[in-house]
């Protein structure tokens, strides 16, 4: 696992802790996760951009499961 998914990781898990402890709503926990879902999507589709594949793509109630 690279550097960028470790952080990656961290920072949905820590999201994903203030949710489910009530920190944060869900918007909020929405608003935040948003650019680590848009940067793991962008990775996956040039993943599969690679290999000519389609790209597994992650949504939010996905990611906070």
């Amino acid at each position: 696992m690279t550097n960028e998914a470790k952080q990656n990781r961290e920072k949905i898990e820590a999201i994903r802790g203030q949710l489910s402890h009530g920190f944060i709503t869900y918007e909020q926990a929405k608003k935040q996760a948003e650019p680590i879902i848009a940067s793991i999507n962008a990775k996956a589709r040039e993943i599969a951009k690679k290999y000519n594949q389609r790209p597994r793509l992650v949504s939010f109630n996905e990611i906070m499961r």
